[in-house]
């Protein structure tokens, strides 16, 4: 059992410590690449926690503007994540981006489906939004798989998007109406 809460500047710590170790694991041995980055380049930088909180403060509609909720276990750990945040096109208001993650020890436990049906239940209330979109790194079966689950689109796939350690990754563009 799990509660889904917005993040409070008190709960800065507790979630970029939790997402560092994330980030940690992402191409690790046991984990596939869920991020465009090299092994040494998954951590947690100041450049980033300063995206984060500034993107909190913004006002939607500013580009940069974030909005992030945290998933909780009965002992307040976290175990998941996600976020909507603002294209940074111009003109776009209308279409917000997707981020998420589950802790590796919480897999499988069907988190990652509650925070993804709390934010597309959250966005199909707010009038402002119309579609929200994500990009995943095509190889991320599980991950497209639940996309697809809650009616994503493909809508597009980007060969050789990366390079990571010589090896050729592409990415996924997907994306869900949620106009009434």
């Amino acid at each position: 059992m799990i509660k889904i809460k917005e993040i409070e500047p008190e709960d800065y710590d507790t979630f970029f410590n939790y997402l560092d170790n994330h980030l940690s694991e992402n191409g690790s041995e046991a984990n596939e690449i869920f991020q465009p980055l090299t092994t040494e380049q998954s951590i947690l930088t100041e450049e980033w926690k300063y995206k984060f909180k500034t993107g909190f403060e913004k006002d939607f509609g500013e580009i940069g503007w974030r909005k992030l909720w945290i998933a909780e276990n009965l002992d307040n750990q976290i175990v998941g994540h996600i976020d909507i945040r603002s294209r940074m096109e111009l003109n776009t208001t209308h279409r917000v981006l997707l981020g998420m993650g589950v802790d590796s020890q919480f897999r499988k436990l069907k988190i990652g489906q509650q925070i993804l049906e709390f934010v597309i239940d959250y966005c199909k209330l707010d009038s402002k939004i119309c579609w929200l979109d994500l990009e995943v790194m095509s190889q991320n079966i599980p991950a497209i798989r639940l996309y697809e689950k809650y009616n994503f689109q493909q809508i597009g796939k980007t060969v050789d998007m990366f390079r990571l350690n010589n090896k050729s990754y592409n990415f996924t563009s997907m994306t869900l109406n949620v106009e009434k």
